[in-house]
């Protein structure tokens, strides 16, 4: 399977998805379980146990610069529903919080910006 056909999309209190278009990357998607240390003064080893899954701090999509999709995603200033859909159409939803800048550019460069999102939940793979 390739990349072609990834989409992202939200949801921002409607009850149907928007896809956003021109995308051009996504982030890592799921998370790494973090370890609690248990060791005791009495073990010969340390010793952990699991802890809370961490997604990161931010999550990072770029896409093609695009004014409407742009002017609509800086305004969005609640948390949002977030579906990522692989091409096999297998989903990746969370909710988070949104902010898009601009990126640098450079001559004779496509001009394109990216949408960094907070995660506030668990991702849920179906």
């Amino acid at each position: 399977m390739i990349s072609k056909g990834i989409k992202l999309s939200y949801k921002n209190g409607e009850s149907q998805f928007v896809d956003l278009t021109d995308l051009q990357e996504i982030p890592d998607l799921g998370g790494e379980v973090e370890s609690v240390e248990i060791t005791t003064l009495a073990d010969a080893a340390h010793r952990y146990e699991e802890g809370l899954i961490s997604y990161g701090d931010t999550l990072s999509f770029k896409f093609l610069y695009a004014k409407e999709q742009f002017t609509a995603l800086d305004a969005l200033s609640a948390e949002c529903e977030w579906k990522v859909t692989l091409p096999d159409n297998s989903t990746c939803t969370f909710r988070g919080k949104g902010s898009v800048k601009l990126d640098g550019v450079g001559v004779n460069a496509a001009l394109t910006y990216t949408l960094n999102i907070k995660p506030a939940s668990e991702m849920i793979w179906a």
